[in-house]
């Protein structure tokens, strides 16, 4: 009765003891509390849905997490004194910058320790422990033992279950590439759409300069009595709106510059940015037929693929025993080792285990597995085909626009030589009106928006041709770089 109520008492103190320990720890090193499980989960308290925080800082307090605020303000100038010089080295400022690359990456070093786990099974375990209580009519006491187990032959249990480890990890790889893919498309469109809205800024002030000078030499005329007041006040509507479009292109600029900033992690220089390099050169360099291997996401589906098939190998093995080499030692603690012969005693034998019956789990795990398997070799045609239909309307467009470009340049300049020969004979001849100065001036900065959108569109569609091809990578040189501590290989 006695040795009754000291492991009652125990089982009471023991709590107490662990909770004690805890604060101790907690105090020296915040942590975020973890939902208790198992026995002394009955216990130890656990949190009420109901009195849960709503959100806020409330939430973040508890989680430990460092306030986070932004600045509404444009950046000062001095702020952007290290904006990279060129497109190629704001690419690679953002791709070590962004944190989706770096949790990325993480999950990589993790899936690397799944395999040294998986691998683990090849190795000897070794394990302890001690048995008390009491052993029939020869007291009580305890029995301590130490056990080593070797796996001899598992039928490919262990080794599905490192080819599944290391397709997973492969999967990770493939997913950093993507992600570091996306990454320099977003920057480099980003750094596109910033040009863009730089160029149509500067052809917008063209416009109202221009405008403006019309309006000018219109006030000339009307007040030497050589036309009347309509012609002014017709060019002062129209350089109004002029000034209404170039409001809208600055707010749209600095929207655009805010959005490199966040891609970049620092503030957008307010110098303009520079042309970017063409990269129709490195398109035209391929050949007529492009790998599809190259692209991340086949690479992932590919993984998937591994994976499925390594699963169920796993699946199938489990049907067969593990035979496994089993020795221990073992030795009597207490009153009962004065009723053994031998307070210590050693065993060494041979271990046949099988699971000879599961309900049907594992028959249908199985049949799961085999139709994940098919699913994943399916998605790799899928998105094959999604690809190789990406790829072709990309090049498409390349070619498209560039013909483009050139039937809009020659526009241009037809469009400067009219509004000379109308200007010329506005103020010379009188036979044109003011309209037609005020809609071929338009009509020029129509033209010159229209050559401006159509080679930043040709450079956005040779970017995001490069990136479907997977080699986005290869044109803004960040092979063989070490990108927030990866090394990335071609």
């Amino acid at each position: 009765m006695k040795k009754i109520i000291i492991i009652l008492h125990c089982i009471l103190i023991i709590p107490y003891s662990f909770a004690a320990e805890k604060k101790l720890f907690t105090a020296s090193q915040p942590g975020v509390n973890e939902s208790p499980s198992g026995f002394w989960g009955a216990l130890s308290k656990t949190p009420e849905p109901g009195k849960l925080p709503a959100g806020g800082t409330a939430v973040a307090d508890k989680l430990h997490i460092n306030s986070s605020e932004i600045e509404m303000q444009p950046a000062e100038a001095g702020q952007a004194k290290n904006f990279p010089a060129d497109w190629q080295a704001a690419i690679q400022l953002a791709v070590n910058h962004h944190p989706s690359i770096n949790s990325s990456i993480a999950t990589l070093e993790s899936s690397g320790f799944t395999i040294d786990a998986a691998k683990a099974g090849y190795l000897p375990a070794i394990k302890a422990g001690i048995t008390t209580g009491r052993q029939q009519d020869e007291g009580s006491g305890h029995i301590a033992t130490v056990g080593l187990s070797q796996m001899l032959y598992d039928f490919g249990k262990t080794g599905s279950a490192v080819d599944q480890a290391s397709a997973k990890y492969l999967r990770q790889q493939a997913t950093v590439l993507m992600q570091i893919d996306t990454i320099v498309e977003q920057t480099a469109l980003a750094l596109n759409e910033v040009y863009r809205s730089t160029q149509l800024l500067d052809n917008a002030k063209k416009e109202v300069k221009a405008l403006r000078d019309i309006l000018a030499l219109t006030q000339l005329r009307a007040d030497a009595g050589a036309s009347t007041r309509v012609d002014p006040v017709q060019a002062q509507a129209r350089v109004e709106a002029a000034q209404a479009s170039q409001l809208d292109l600055e707010i749209k600029l600095q929207q655009q510059k805010y959005h490199l900033q966040s891609l970049l992690g620092q503030p957008v220089a307010e110098k303009k940015i520079s042309a970017p390099v063409s990269l129709l050169p490195l398109i035209e360099r391929q050949s007529a037929r492009v790998d599809l291997n190259r692209n991340p996401t086949i690479l992932v589906a590919q993984a998937d693929a591994a994976v499925a098939l390594a699963e169920l190998r796993n699946y199938k093995a489990q049907r067969y025993p593990t035979l496994s080499l089993e020795a221990n030692t073992n030795k009597y603690i207490g009153d009962i080792a004065d009723y053994q012969r031998h307070s210590q005693y050693q065993n060494v034998y041979l271990s046949v285990n099988s699971t000879l019956y599961q309900g049907g789990a594992l028959v249908a795990q199985e049949s799961a597995s085999a139709r994940a398997l098919e699913a994943a070799r399916t998605t790799i045609a899928s998105k094959k085909l999604e690809i190789t239909d990406q790829q072709r309307n990309y090049f498409q467009s390349v070619k498209g626009l560039q013909r483009n470009i050139t039937l809009l340049t020659s526009r241009k300049k037809t469009i400067m030589e009219t509004r000379a020969l109308y200007r010329e004979q506005y103020l010379s001849l009188g036979n044109r009106n003011v309209l037609d100065l005020l809609n071929a001036e338009q009509e020029i900065s129509r033209a010159e928006q229209d050559l401006i959108n159509a080679r930043c569109d040709l450079w956005a569609s040779s970017v995001n041709y490069l990136v479907v091809t997977g080699m986005a990578r290869e044109a803004f040189n960040l092979n063989n770089q070490v990108i927030q501590g990866l090394r990335i290989a071609p």
